[in-house]
């Protein structure tokens, strides 16, 4: 019998980590372009702050020649890039 808890245990913890792992490589941003305005719509930061404080800060995703950002980038570079306060 605890032979079979055991094999149970290994088999749902090995089941556990590979859904962890499945989650973390899934893309939570759509792969898109987005515009200042839009920035509101897909991360909650108003143009007003998008332009003071994110648009010009160093290694803050540059956008393309038609005037927008790839917005996987910008995620990632958000997650990177938070503060987390105590």
């Amino acid at each position: 019998m605890d032979s079979l808890i055991s094999a149970l245990s290994k088999l749902f913890t090995r089941a556990y980590e590979q859904g962890i792992a499945d989650g973390r490589s899934q893309q939570a941003v759509d792969h898109k372009m987005i515009g200042r305005k839009d920035f509101y719509s897909e991360f909650g930061i108003k143009v007003d702050t998008f332009d003071k404080h994110y648009r010009d800060k160093a290694g803050f995703p540059k956008p393309e020649e038609d005037g927008k950002w790839y917005a996987p980038a910008v995620d990632k570079w958000l997650l990177d890039h938070q503060n987390l306060s105590d």
